[in-house]
């Protein structure tokens, strides 16, 4: 597979709420062409989506205060939630050792009420 430029790598929350354990989720990563399925990778070409998301810089467990101030975003600007949350990472433990220098984008898919 050839990465997408710029190559984005993020994770979608199947559970739709917060678990600490046994969390669904899915991993994904932009890539630049077609490619067929294998028994653990599906490829798939996703349509676009209206998010209010929060980027910062900082280690992982700053992640529940900025998934706080989107919600409080959302409910503040007349919007509802339209989706599962995801999470792109364009900075991770992949290209730096140090979580002071992750780069972590807080997404939530809504709609206008």
């Amino acid at each position: 597979m050839i990465p997408d430029d710029p190559c984005y790598c993020s994770v979608i929350f199947h559970d739709g709420e917060y678990k600490e354990k046994d969390v669904d989720v899915e991993a994904q990563k932009t890539v630049k062409g077609t490619y067929p399925d294998t028994e653990y990778v599906k490829f798939k070409i996703l349509p676009a989506v209206t998010f209010a998301s929060a980027t910062y810089k900082g280690p992982y467990s700053l992640i529940n205060e900025v998934n706080a101030a989107v919600a409080q975003w959302i409910r503040d600007n007349g919007y509802e939630y339209d989706g599962l949350t995801f999470n792109i990472y364009h900075v991770s433990p992949h290209e730096t050792d140090d979580p002071n220098e992750f780069v972590t984008e807080v997404c939530y898919p809504v709609r206008k009420k």
